[in-house]
């Protein structure tokens, strides 16, 4: 992902998207590295990058102010992607979690032996069993400094109201944007909820998850607290960055080395951050289909503009817990943070849609969401809506799949059932690209 231009007249969006390799008969490999070198050969300008675990890439799409036009830029790259991955006679799965059990082999890079040092290895191959989607929006003008690579220390007014209003409201929205993009009700062969990829990931005594990758150090990886000012915002950057420090140096490994970016930003994995490529990073979503992504990538663009250019205040209210997402003249009304992170956090990876005040929290971010989304773009958000209405998501449906190969709830699935499911519903990665960048061409016509 490139530095986002602040000089831009417009405030920009991108995303990078994660991706497993599979054989054709459904089982995952580390065939990561074979892609990536065929798809660099043939498409030199795809920007794709490996990750933690050689069973997974990493694509990206390049900024622009238009959603619509980063998304189809994203997908016209997927096709490519897909094109190399039939040469090497692979499938590529775009869900959370693959349904199977298995056991990934990890990258050997700096950054990546480093984690496996300092939260395990068990914990690393948890890393690389799952993945995810992350959005980028562009910081307020003269925000971010990127001499430094962190946020100024003093920037006008108005501007640290608008950062520190726009963190709050991606930490409110996390328990509904996760749940609209959930797509891991399996992982290793067990049905953990509806987001097995939060549970794992993020892990922690709340999501009953000792486990989890982030477990025992929350600092580094899970759901963050409101923060009152771009102070405290800066402040918590730096004592995440000190403990880090901390932790490395007993482990007898040269800070300096390790840190991306010379910056202290890049010592954070949590579901909302501030990006060393100056950023608000939204990172706590299963990977989906594009129009899922296409979907939710409107919802924050357009939710973080009206904060900015309206100057709209997020204040945080027990009001919320009943009525989330309540506009209230110059306001817009987000729960509690235990709330957040306690309960909606917990029941959406775990129950979704089928319990009622996560279900209601989603309804009430979708309906604020489109008074402030153009209507020439309304259908893109139908994957949303359908959801809402169906009251199923993607896990719902990987789920109702599972069944017709013969899953029965309380039992594992077998790895030959996973790898007949993977292949199952990952076909829909191809109808979904058609239709998506079908819906992406009316917005283009229109704006001709």
């Amino acid at each position: 992902m490139r530095f986002f231009k602040r000089t831009q007249p417009k405030f920009q969006f991108g995303t990078e998207l994660e991706l497993f390799t599979l054989s054709k008969d459904g089982f995952v490999l580390n065939a990561a590295p074979k892609l990536i070198n065929t798809i660099k050969k043939n498409f030199p300008k795809v920007e794709i990058q490996k990750e933690v675990g050689k069973n997974m890439i990493e694509i990206n799409s390049l900024p622009d102010a238009n959603v619509p036009n980063a998304l189809e830029k994203m997908i016209n790259q997927l096709e490519n992607i897909l094109y190399c991955a039939e040469k090497e006679n692979l499938i590529l799965y775009p869900y959370g979690t693959y349904p199977g059990s298995y056991t990934p082999e990890l990258n050997k890079d700096k950054k990546y032996t480093v984690k496996e040092q300092v939260f395990g290895k068990v914990r690393a191959l948890h890393a690389a069993r799952v993945i995810g989607l992350h959005c980028h929006y562009t910081l307020p003008w003269s925000v971010f400094d990127e001499t430094k690579v962190l946020i100024r220390g003093l920037v006008p007014s108005k501007k640290k109201h608008s950062l520190i209003n726009i963190y709050n409201l991606f930490i409110a929205m996390d328990p509904a944007l996760s749940t609209f993009a959930q797509s891991s009700p399996f992982y290793q062969g067990r049905r953990m909820g509806k987001d097995a990829r939060i549970i794992v990931y993020r892990g922690g005594k709340v999501l009953k998850n000792p486990q989890g990758v982030y477990a025992n150090h929350p600092e580094f990886g899970g759901l963050p607290h409101y923060k009152a000012t771009t102070e405290d915002l800066l402040e918590l950057v730096k004592a995440r960055f000190e403990t880090w420090t901390t932790i490395v140096k007993k482990l007898k490994i040269n800070v300096r080395t390790i840190i991306e970016y010379g910056s202290l930003l890049s010592t954070s994995w949590n579901p909302i951050k501030i990006n060393a490529h100056g950023t608000m990073e939204y990172r706590g979503m299963d990977a989906n289909n594009p129009s899922v992504i296409v979907a939710i990538g409107l919802i924050i663009k357009y939710c973080a503009r009206e904060i900015q250019e309206e100057n709209l205040q997020v204040i945080v209210s027990k009001e919320a817990i009943k009525n989330p997402f309540k506009r209230r003249g110059n306001a817009i009304l987000i729960p509690p943070h235990d709330y957040v992170y306690s309960y909606l956090q917990v029941k959406g990876a775990y129950e979704g849609f089928e319990n009622e005040a996560v279900y209601k929290y989603c309804y009430n971010l979708f309906q604020f969401a489109k008074k402030v989304i153009p209507k020439d773009r309304y259908h893109l958000l139908d994957p949303l809506n359908k959801m809402l209405k169906e009251r199923k998501t993607t896990s719902d449906e990987i789920i109702r799949k599972a069944k017709i190969l013969g899953y029965k709830k309380g039992k594992d699935l077998t790895n030959s059932q996973a790898a007949k499911l993977a292949l199952m519903v990952s076909q829909d990665l191809y109808k979904d690209i058609v239709t998506t960048k079908q819906n992406l061409q009316l917005i283009r016509v229109k704006e001709d």
